[in-house]
């Protein structure tokens, strides 16, 4: 099922339409970002080969003990997936005052939600997205109310924009996690033989 992802369809993420259905997706980057710059030409040699963030979208709880099987694409089935890549992710993008919209791309896969989670943990295994690794912070949802204040998400300190930032101007701390997702990138570039 990794595979399958992998070989889906590539579509711009300011581009996706409506659909049904629980799955995983991987998200690609080729943008001018200076800390992403090896993943990003390899994403412009090879669109959609080496992902920047994998994640997954399923229900949170079972109703009772079994799944609903026939409703894996139909309304039934709801549109988690959907919702959480173009909403989520896509306001997350847009409100990242250095990143662009038009410089992400799409790989997503429909599956039977008791699939969901071992897909998404055989692709963050293979692939290590920087944001699921280095730079964690992308996927999380907004903090609760009186939570605000509590320590800052890598994500947001290397993509302020979500509000969740403080008003430092970015310093050592963004210089070097910049660094650090170079050399992680360059590393696993190495390790995946791209």
């Amino acid at each position: 099922m990794a595979r399958e992802l992998m070989t889906s369809e590539l579509i711009p993420l300011a581009d996706i339409e409506r659909f049904y259905g629980d799955g995983v997706y991987a998200l690609f980057y080729c943008g001018d970002f200076p800390a992403y710059a090896e993943l990003s030409d390899i994403n412009f040699d090879n669109p959609g080969s080496f992902p920047i963030y994998i994640g997954k979208a399923g229900p949170k709880t079972l109703t009772g003990n079994e799944l609903d099987t026939s409703a894996v694409d139909t309304p039934r089935a709801g549109s988690r997936l959907y919702d959480r890549v173009a909403n989520d992710h896509r306001k997350s993008i847009e409100q990242a005052i250095n990143l662009d919209l038009s410089h992400f791309y799409c790989r997503m896969l429909v599956l039977n939600a008791v699939w969901v989670p071992l897909t998404e943990s055989a692709l963050i295994a293979r692939y290590v997205p920087v944001w699921n690794s280095i730079v964690p912070g992308f996927g999380n949802h907004a903090p609760g109310k009186g939570r605000a204040a509590g320590r800052i998400s890598r994500w947001d300190i290397l993509h302020p924009g979500r509000g969740r930032e403080t008003d430092a101007e970015p310093g050592a701390e963004f210089n070097d996690l910049c660094a650090q997702v170079q050399s992680a990138i360059s590393e696993r570039v190495r390790l995946l033989g791209l």
